[in-house]
C-alpha cells in the first residue's frame, strides 16, 4: 500500500487540484467561529510535511512545541517549520531551513514533490503553505531546545486507523474554553487546529490514491 508506487501517485495527485478548504474545515476547532479567508496583507509561513521510512514503515514527523507565554501555539502538536525569512527564495526554502533549525534534518537529502492548500490561521495571522518533502534515507532528527519539547515519528498507519478521529473540550494557555473540537489522537497525543486541518487534507489526498 504505502510504498514506491504510492510515492510516485502522490508526486502526481498533487499537481492536481486538491480537496482544499472542504477537507480542511472537516477538522477547524474555529469552524463558524473565524474566518479562514487570509487578508491581503497576511503573513507568509511554510511548514514540511515529510515522508520518510522509519523502522520498514513510511511515515511523517511532528513537533510539540515548547511551553512559551509568547507563543500563541505553545505546548501544541505541529509540523516543522515557520516564517518566511528575507533569506528563503521561496516557500519551500523556508519549510526546509525552519525545519533544518529546528530538528535537524538535511535540506539535501528530502525532494520536494509538491504542495498542499494554503491555510490562513486567524489566530497568528500566517498563511501558512504545507509544503511536501519525501526521502528514502535515514533521517536523524536532533530538537532545537529553545523551541522543540519532543519529536514524534508518526507511521502514516497511525494516521489511516479507524479510530484516530475524536472530538474534546480544549481550554487554551490564555484561559479561552473550546467545545467539540475535532483531532486526531496519536498514541495518546492530541493534534488538533491548523495541523490537523493540514493532515486531513493530506489523508484525503492519500484515501484516493490508495482507492485507485
Amino acid at each position: 500500500m504505502l510504498n514506491a508506487g504510492y510515492l510516485s501517485s502522490l508526486k502526481d495527485r498533487l499537481q492536481q487540484p486538491l480537496p482544499g478548504r472542504a477537507a480542511q474545515l472537516e477538522m477547524a476547532a474555529y469552524a463558524g467561529r473565524l474566518s479562514f479567508d487570509p487578508p491581503q496583507n497576511a503573513m507568509r509561513a511554510g511548514v514540511l510535511l515529510l515522508l520518510h521510512k522509519h523502522e520498514s514503515e513510511l511515515g511523517t514527523v511532528l513537533i510539540e512545541r515548547v511551553t512559551h507565554d509568547q507563543d500563541k501555539h505553545s505546548g501544541q502538536i505541529s509540523l516543522p517549520g515557520g516564517k518566511l525569512d528575507r533569506c528563503d527564495i521561496d516557500i519551500e526554502a523556508c519549510a526546509l531551513r525552519e525545519a533544518n533549525e529546528e530538528i535537524g534534518i538535511v535540506k539535501e537529502q528530502i525532494e520536494i514533490i509538491g504542495r498542499l492548500s494554503d491555510l490562513y490561521i486567524p489566530v497568528s495571522g500566517f498563511l501558512v503553505t504545507p509544503v511536501v518533502g519525501m526521502t528514502m534515507d535515514p533521517v536523524d532528527l536532533v530538537p532545537q531546545p529553545s523551541e522543540v519539547a519532543d519529536i514524534l515519528r508518526v507511521p502514516l498507519s497511525w494516521l489511516f486507523a479507524s479510530d484516530v478521529r475524536h472530538t474534546r473540550d480544549l481550554r487554551l494557555q490564555n484561559g479561552m474554553h473550546l467545545r467539540d473540537v475535532p483531532y486526531f489522537n496519536l498514541q495518546g497525543k492530541v493534534v488538533w487546529g491548523a495541523t490537523a486541518m493540514i493532515l486531513n487534507e493530506f489523508l484525503k489526498i492519500s484515501e484516493e490514491i490508495l482507492a485507485d
